[in-house]
């Protein structure tokens, strides 16, 4: 799976207030991926696992993440012991078992059922491993003018309207300064 990192330096603090929060602490793969890579975006990446099947649209982190955990952490939709760690674009939450007999394991809550639970994987080091994720295309991070003289050299600059250049600058601002990075994270 590849992401785009976030801020690693804000993690440490952010793992110890989790930590306390579910008087446990988190398992030790998770916890070094959030050390490593605070969360972060995870575009063009998908999984298909037992019956589910969806996009990641990133893990959640800290501090000044684009993705940051969210406010109250749906403590009050959620079983207790789960800490949700990621969404798809859906707004549906990958969650991280954190205590009882399933600790480590990842579940799919799926909104649009009532928040039902799906076991995914029993681990996260296998949720990652099933991630597949798709490399951003060069020419997702080309600028409008380069976009725009590409056309005009085809002799296409009647296809030239204000929504295109609005659609290319959205793209450009989506993945332009995005670093996609292989997850490493041993069992």
């Amino acid at each position: 799976m590849l992401i785009s990192k976030f801020d690693p330096a804000e993690a440490p603090s952010g793992i110890a207030e989790l930590e306390a929060r579910f008087a446990a602490p988190l398992p030790g793969p998770y916890k070094k991926f959030l050390l490593n890579y605070n969360g972060g975006c995870t575009p063009k990446t998908r999984f298909r696992i037992g019956g589910v099947s969806s996009d990641l649209r990133g893990f959640f982190g800290f501090g000044s993440a684009k993705l940051p955990f969210p406010a109250g952490l749906l403590e009050d939709r959620l079983p207790e012991g789960l800490l949700p760690i990621a969404r798809d674009s859906f707004g549906n939450h990958i969650l991280l078992a954190v205590t009882g007999e399933n600790s480590g394991g990842i579940y799919f809550a799926d909104h649009e059922r009532g928040g039902a639970l799906v076991l995914l994987k029993k681990d996260f080091p296998a949720f990652v491993r099933a991630c597949k994720s798709e490399v951003i295309p060069p020419a997702a991070r080309r600028s409008v003018e380069e976009r725009r003289a590409d056309l005009i050299a085809r002799g296409r600059e009647k296809v030239i309207t204000p929504a295109l250049i609005q659609m290319w600058q959205d793209e450009i601002d989506k993945y332009g300064g995005m670093i996609q990075e292989e997850v490493r994270i041993e069992d």
